[in-house]
């Protein structure tokens, strides 16, 4: 695996499984759990940029 495009996370049993569960039904049809993890940050991470950004707008 090229450790320039991936890197990899532990993630605690319980956690594993919850992202397992997701994998499998969250969607339409089931993805990869690396795919499931991707999303989830990937829009958590939007939000905490409009977060951010609402924030800095109260300030100013």
């Amino acid at each position: 695996m090229d450790p320039n495009k991936f890197k990899s996370v532990a993630i605690n049993i319980k956690t594993y499984k919850q992202l397992q569960d997701l994998a499998e039904s969250k969607f339409e049809l089931p993805i990869s759990m690396s795919k499931t993890v991707e999303f989830f940050i990937q829009k958590g991470h939007e939000e905490f940029k409009q977060n951010a950004n609402k924030q800095i707008s109260k300030r100013a």
